[in-house]
Formats: structure tokens, sequence, C-alpha cells
């Protein structure tokens, strides 16, 4: 092989350490939840609200992201033609899933999948170790399976791990001086920032604090070997900036007006105990355990890092326990400044993806040391090679017998599944008249459902209330032809004494 192709081979990501990576984590998650295919799924709360709006990306229409409860949009809608795609590819086009639900859920399985196998590409290109990636590839696994049900779920809060963990790994490779892989950092800011708010805090601070690492220690021809990946890059960050640009143009100021008037005042009234604890609690519970785990996970990814020979894989490790190092930062800052409530664990659970990365650098670098190696209970081992790579094939395996049993790795989604039974029954109390809704703040999970399903099997319905229009959108704001035409009814969780219950709204499942 030539030197050019020895260095293309470096910095190239195996295509088949991605596929089986990919392949094998959506594998396991639809064998975890055969639902998938198999159950009707009628969504309600939240997977109905981004129903809503999936609807318009069908149609590329949708430009900005799921709505916040604080009364605006996050920046961008990517997650959401994700949802798109497999709504119309699988329920409309092939109708293997039975609800179009079911296709917009099989589609983030395959998303969170496909990240996590770029991710372990990412490991690879480093350690070069196909043993080493498999293992943390286990790992992985077996992390996953203590956690909540994060993986198989479609809420967004758990939909920015998988990512967060992305942007750690592609900002280490790219400070490390692996420019080839910005591509991969793009990817994972633009989802991120699209996701959130909260990320065009993180986002710029770690992709800058890479981009600006390669910029100091890059070599001339490193970046000459990488130009086309450079450009790629940009047109990833276009293709991510177009619809919140087109949004500021359309409807100007867009959503950044609020966004700027918004001010989280996280913090306010509790001290440094408390969000420290908040923090932690991300890692374990009680606190001084997760505490003494936080710890430890640092301490051993670190000593086991710097303990590695010089050389790659040392240089791509010991940039990422700097990257968990400034995310964890970062994290404490917004949880300062931007959480307004700490009771809300859901705005800080992307930050699930440090704890796991700090693992993989302690699993990478240990398989991947000499020192490791030769610790007598290891040496044999290592010294015949096919026992070896018998060892490493059990560890995988016993880990997707642990996933594959685990329940976290299985989520059903809020629904409710007489549906269709509800939906006929205002259907003949309104003689096919629009629902004119008055909604009680607790049932607006009930809602999003009525409009979604109202739209697919009818009657339609919408709220007087414009102060919805946030999580239903101008679109299902009752007009003057709804008011006029429509019949009026209360959405509340509790009849007042005397009201005609119309139907009832049985508990979801």
């Amino acid at each position: 092989m030539t030197q050019q192709g020895v260095a293309a081979r470096r910095v190239t990501l195996d295509p088949a350490v991605f596929a089986v990576a990919a392949g094998a984590l959506f594998g396991l998650l639809l064998w975890r939840n055969p639902v998938t295919f198999g159950r009707v799924v009628y969504e309600r709360g939240d997977f109905a609200a981004n129903s809503i709006i999936t609807a318009d990306a069908k149609h590329f229409e949708l430009l900005v992201g799921n709505y916040s409860r604080l009364g605006f949009h996050h920046p961008g809608p990517a997650f959401f033609y994700v949802q798109a795609f497999g709504e119309w590819l699988l329920h409309d086009l092939l109708g293997v899933v039975p609800t179009p639900w079911n296709g917009q859920w099989v589609a983030l399985l395959a998303l969170n999948s496909v990240l996590l196998g770029l991710a372990l590409a990412v490991i690879h290109s480093w350690t070069a170790s196909r043993a080493a990636t498999a293992l943390c590839g286990a790992a992985g696994i077996l992390y996953f399976a203590t956690q909540p049900a994060i993986l198989a779920s479609a809420w967004m809060p758990d939909l920015y791990v998988a990512p967060f963990l992305l942007l750690l790994i592609a900002a280490a490779s790219v400070a490390a001086g692996r420019v080839a892989h910005l591509p991969v950092l793009a990817l994972a800011s633009g989802l991120l920032i699209h996701g959130h708010v909260s990320f065009l805090l993180f986002v710029p601070v770690i992709a800058g604090a890479a981009v600006a690492a390669a910029l100091r220690t890059g070599r001339r021809e490193a970046f000459r070997e990488v130009r086309t990946a450079v450009a790629v890059a940009a047109a990833v960050c276009g293709l991510f900036a177009l619809p919140i640009v087109l949004n500021l143009l359309l409807h100007w100021p867009g959503e950044f007006a609020r966004y700027f008037a918004y001010n989280g005042g996280g913090g306010g009234g509790v001290g440094p105990a408390d969000i420290a604890r908040y923090m932690l609690s991300f890692y374990a519970s009680p606190t001084p355990l997760a505490a003494v785990i936080a710890t430890l996970l640092f301490a051993a990814a670190a000593a086991l890092t710097r303990h590695l020979p010089a050389g790659p894989p040392r240089r791509f490790l010991t940039a990422g326990v700097c990257a968990a190092a400034v995310a964890t930062l970062l994290f404490a800052v917004y949880v300062t400044r931007g959480v307004d409530d700490l009771r809300f664990t859901y705005v800080g659970q992307f930050s699930r993806a440090v704890p796991l990365l700090l693992l993989w650098i302690a699993v990478a670098a240990a398989a991947t040391s000499p020192a490791v190696r030769r610790l007598p209970a290891l040496a044999a081992v290592w010294a015949g090679r096919p026992v070896a790579a018998w060892l490493v094939a059990a560890v995988v395996i016993g880990a997707l017998g642990v996933g594959s049993g685990a329940p976290a790795m299985r989520r059903l989604p809020e629904h409710v599944p007489d549906m269709p039974a509800v939906m006929a029954i205002l259907d003949r109390y309104t003689a096919g008249s629009p629902v004119v809704l008055d909604v009680q703040q607790e049932a607006w999970p009930a809602l999003t459902a009525l409009v979604v399903h109202g739209e697919r099997m009818g009657p339609r319905v919408c709220t007087r209330d414009p102060r919805w229009e946030f999580m239903v959108t101008e679109r299902y704001i009752c007009t003057a032809d709804d008011l006029a035409a429509g019949r009026e009814l209360r959405l509340t969780p509790l009849p007042p004494a005397g009201a005609t219950v119309i139907t009832p709204w049985t508990t979801p499942s």
C-alpha cells in the first residue's frame, strides 16, 4: 500500500465497523420493541404535538423545531424531517407499520443507531482495533441497559443523548488532528442546535474549541488531504442553517426574539450543593454514590490514557477526556443560568452522554494498552489471538443478551388505544362539523391527540384559545368559520357536576 493509501485509511471511517455497530443496535432495538410493527399506536401529549408539525415536514413546509413549555419553538426541524421520512416510507409507501406514528418511531430508532454507529466508527479510526471498538460497543449496550429508556424513546429530551455523545467524540477527533471528521462534527452540531435552544451554548464552544485546536496543531499536508471533508462539512452546516435562515427571513425575527427575551434564571434560590446534586443525578443515585462514580470514571479515563504510549490513540483519548471536562463545565454553567427549575431533570438528560464517553475512553485505553495486555491475568489471553477474539466475541454476545432483556431498551409512547371510538363519537355528536374546544390546562395531552387524530379520521378539532398556538400551530386555532359552524365542547380531566359527558377519556396505556 502506498503512503497516500495508508494516510487515507488512517482517517477514513471503516464502513464495515459502522454498518455492524449501527445494524446490531438497530436490530436490538427492533427486537426489544416488536410493537413498532405489530401494535397500533394512537399518540397523545408531546408525541401528538410532534406529529402535528411532522405533517408539515412531510410537505417540506416546516421551518421550526418542537415546542417549548415556555411558549416558543426550538431552532430547527431536523428531527421531524427524520420522523416524516419514516412515516412516509414505512406507513404511506410500504404499509409495513399500522399507523403513521409507528413509522416515525422506527425512523428515530434508526437515527439513534446511526449516530452511535458513527461514534464507534470514529473510535475505531483512532485505535485501529476492532476488539477495542467491539468492547466499547458492549460497554455502551450495558450502560444504556442501566439507564432510563433512552435509545428506544421518541421523547425529545431522550433524543439529544446520542447526538451529544457524537458531538463530544467528533470534537475530540477533530481536536486531535482529524479534520477529515469535520462532517461528523457538523452533523452532530446541526442536530443538537435544531433540537434545543440550550445547544446554542454547548455546540459553538465545543465545536469551536475543536476546530481551533486542529488549526493550531494541524499540518498543511493534513489540511490538503481533507479539503473535500471541509467542503462537505460546510454543506452540512448550510443544510442545517437553511430552515433557520428561511424562518428568519419569512417571519422576522423568527423565534430568536423569544430566545433573547427568555431569561431562564436557573439556580434561582438554590446553592452550589443543589446544582451539584442535579448534575450528579445523571450519573447515579443517591448523590454520594454518583460522586464516587463520576470521580472514578474521570480518574480511570485520564489515568489509562496517560499510560498509553505516544501516538494517535493517546492523542485522541486525551482530547476525549478534555471534551468530557469541557462539557461538564458548560453543563454547570447551563444548570446555573439556564434551568429555571431543578425539579425538571429531563432538561439535563443529554448529559448522560458524558459518563458513557468516559467509560468508552477507559475501555478503549485499556484494550489498546501494552501495559494492560502484559498483566499476568491477560498476557496468556492476548498471546493467543484466537482466544482473545473469542473472548471479545463472548463479551459482545453477553452484552447483547443483557440488552435483549433489559427493560430500558423498551419503550412504548403514550397513546390512547380507543382513539377511533372517541373520534367516531365526536363525529356523530357534531354531525361532521368542527369540534371547538375550550381546554383546561391539565387536559393538554388530550388536546394534541384530538387534533392529530381529527386530522386523520375526522372531524376537524380546533381550540378557540390562541394561547395554544405554540403547541398545536395556527392551523388548529379555530377560525371564524369554525366558531360559526362548529359545536363547542369543554376538554377537562374531571367534568363539573351536572355536565353532560360526550365521551370519557380513558386512561392511556
